[in-house]
């Protein structure tokens, strides 16, 4: 027999060894039968199937068990040092300062939906121009060849919208809303933003409007920078918003006077000072 090739016509059955619930794997010249196909053979160590929501992981890498996306994913997180034990997959972004998220008042958006032919947006959030991003219809708009902005809340589109379109503002503002950094003068009606500081040099009375929609945190700083509010008030109007606890607009009748309003909420509004 040591000179002849051993053949099997039909089948070879081999005592003990069966695939019944695994597979059958040769290795150094051994035929054996397994539960499972190791990892080392290109399988996952394991027979289990991951549910909805699952993904087959090990950390070790040899053998893989259904595990959640959340329990391997904690999200990106700012602070001031490295983790002391961070985990497999952890990100973490080194700063000056410990913050488990994003501010809201950094990137804000707003959405309108134009009328025919409407060119001009405004947008209650003042934002840092050049750093806006502007949408229609879900594309993004390029800067001074599809829109210029005026400012630092106004949007113009180079050709008219048509209506139903869904323009939206996307504002970087670089500050937190508490700390008005962006000023403007102004000497007629207008619409308010947060986080804008106002010298108003008028020589008529005239009516500034709230934010329609403004966020907790939100601050608006007014000044009467033509000292004329004595003979002709400015009219901060509540949009819909209480003001100091009350359902009624706030009267800059001083001249000189310099106003802070910050928005804390529906129950109280916006608290003057």
């Amino acid at each position: 027999m040591s000179d002849k090739n051993f053949k099997v016509k039909n089948k070879l059955t081999i005592a003990g060894l069966t695939n019944s619930s695994g597979v059958l794997l040769v290795e150094g010249h051994t035929v054996d039968s397994h539960t499972n196909l190791a990892t080392q053979y290109g399988g996952t160590g394991t027979t289990t199937s991951p549910n909805a929501g699952q993904i087959l992981y090990s950390e070790s890498g040899s053998t893989y068990a259904p595990t959640t996306l959340s329990s391997l994913i904690s999200g990106a997180k700012y602070q001031a040092d490295a983790p002391s034990s961070p985990a497999v997959g952890d990100i973490w972004i080194e700063s000056d300062v410990d913050v488990d998220a994003f501010d809201s008042n950094l990137l804000r958006r707003q959405a309108f939906t134009a009328t025919a032919t409407q060119t001009v947006f405004t947008s209650d959030i003042a934002f840092v121009e050049g750093y806006e991003q502007v949408y229609f219809n879900g594309l993004l708009l390029l800067r001074g060849t599809d829109y210029t902005t005026s400012n630092g809340t106004t949007v113009t589109l180079a050709a008219g919208a048509a209506a139903s379109d869904i323009i939206e503002i996307i504002s970087v503002t670089n500050t937190s809303a508490t700390v008005p950094t962006t000023h403007l003068s102004i000497s007629a009606n207008r619409t308010l933003a947060g986080g804008m500081r106002y010298f108003v040099t008028s020589a008529s009375a005239l009516t500034l409007t709230l934010p329609e929609l403004p966020a907790v945190n939100d601050q608006i700083e007014i000044f009467d920078a033509s000292g004329n509010a004595s003979t002709y008030n400015i009219t901060v109007a509540r949009n819909g918003k209480k003001i100091n606890g009350v359902t009624g607009n706030l009267i800059i009748d001083t001249a000189g006077a310099w106003m802070t309003l910050v928005y804390t909420g529906s129950t109280y509004g916006w608290k003057a000072a």
